[in-house]
């Protein structure tokens, strides 16, 4: 009897020491590789100092030099139409314009929020915006957080986006039969307004789901996966087999929430989990910190008010020479507190990126010469059979085991 308890605490103290393992399965209708898969929201658009019209081409330069494909930004029917009793002007939004087509940069352009239920100018500004930028804006969000408006008008209910939905997409179609049509950017995966919204079969008037979400205070980006689980089962449920787009993620830099290096390692464990998952294009919130209060808002940056890079900058920068556009989508595996990230770059180089989501591992390796690089793309030493990880990602070039 002696001898068999021994037994039995041996074997339960052996499968306490086994770490768990996990792979996460692509979620979403998603191509095999990951195709223009970046992105940066940015208010070039908007005038005075909380804005960047006036440093556009600054900002646009700076976005540019990250490697990234695509921007994010309103064509706000203010400047179009700041006087309804008066016909629409591109003025304002075509020196924006020329700018953007100056760095060769895609753009997916937000609407304006009608101004009333019923609102027919506002279905000739949807008409005339997306006529007016065929050629140079393919896609367009039908308004910004739809499940906030209640807060600009506080009788805005999931039916009225609905009826909105339903008005936009013919539109647009009608406008440029080649345009992609994007859910509203939902805040925060909101599952209760999305519900609301597709239980009024509306599957039919959109291209792409569209959805936010933030890795701010101690929201580590390992959390997603939860999250978009939801966001799954509820497309399921509602048969919505559409492609999904992350136009908003980020992490604020003001006291109280991250510092500088937090937001950086953070940033590519956002894009890789949710490319894993199966998101298709992922868009960093923001491009430059406006820096005009202690608010929130004025720190998501990836570069301060006078365009000194954050770490973020370098963080980014390195992961889209590490995934470069026509990578093979990365597969995400868990063991233990260790996430592995492993993709083929499009000429078919193995690259594995290796973190933890809070603390420190040692792992060994078992490898013919490889090289290994931190997150803002410093060569380490590989010298050691070991390798340390941390939630600051480590990028492996070659076949490794771990």
């Amino acid at each position: 009897m002696k001898q068999f308890l021994v037994f039995l605490l041996c074997v339960l103290f052996c499968h306490s020491c086994v770490a768990e393992v996990k792979t996460y399965p692509t979620l979403f209708k998603a191509s095999k590789r990951v195709v223009a898969p970046y992105g940066v929201c940015t208010h070039i658009n908007r005038k005075g100092d909380m804005w960047e019209f006036d440093t556009k081409e600054n900002d646009l330069a700076m976005i540019n030099s990250l490697g990234v494909n695509f921007i994010r930004t309103d064509l706000d029917w203010g400047y179009c139409q700041p006087d309804k009793n008066k016909p629409i002007s591109f003025s304002h939004h075509d020196n924006m314009m020329e700018a953007v087509c100056n760095q060769e940069l895609d753009v997916l352009g937000i609407f304006s929020s009608p101004r009333s239920r019923n609102d027919k100018q506002w279905d000739t500004y949807v008409a005339d915006v997306v006529s007016h930028y065929q050629s140079s804006v393919k896609y367009w969000e039908v308004i910004n957080e739809a499940d906030l408006w209640h807060r600009r008008q506080p009788d805005f209910t999931p039916d009225d986006y609905v009826s909105i939905l339903k008005s936009a997409y013919p539109i647009i179609k009608n406008a440029n039969r080649k345009a992609t049509v994007l859910f509203s950017g939902i805040s925060n995966v909101n599952l209760g307004f999305i519900e609301k919204v597709f239980e009024q079969d509306v599957a039919d008037y959109f291209d792409i789901m569209n959805i936010h979400w933030y890795a701010n205070k101690n929201n580590e980006p390992e959390s997603f996966f939860e999250y978009f689980e939801k966001l799954h089962s509820i497309m399921n449920k509602y048969h919505v087999n559409k492609s999904v787009w992350f136009t908003e993620t980020g992490c604020t830099t003001a006291l109280g929430y991250a510092d500088e290096d937090t937001q950086a390692r953070r940033l590519p464990r956002v894009f890789l989990i949710s490319y894993a998952c199966g998101m298709d294009k992922v868009f960093w919130y923001k491009s430059r910190s406006r820096e005009l209060t202690g608010d929130s808002e004025d720190f998501y940056g990836l570069w301060h008010k006078d365009y000194t890079p954050k770490p973020a900058y370098y963080a980014y920068k390195t992961l889209v020479k590490m995934c470069p556009s026509g990578s093979i989508r990365p597969k995400i595996t868990r063991k233990g507190n260790v996430y592995f990230a492993r993709w083929k770059q499009p000429k078919g180089q193995q690259v594995t990126a290796l973190w933890t989501s809070k603390g420190a591992e040692t792992l060994g390796l078992n490898s013919a010469s490889v090289n290994a690089y931190d997150m803002m793309g410093n060569k380490l030493n590989m010298q050691s059979k070991t390798i340390d990880i941390s939630p600051s990602i480590t990028y492996i070039f070659g076949k490794v085991e771990l």
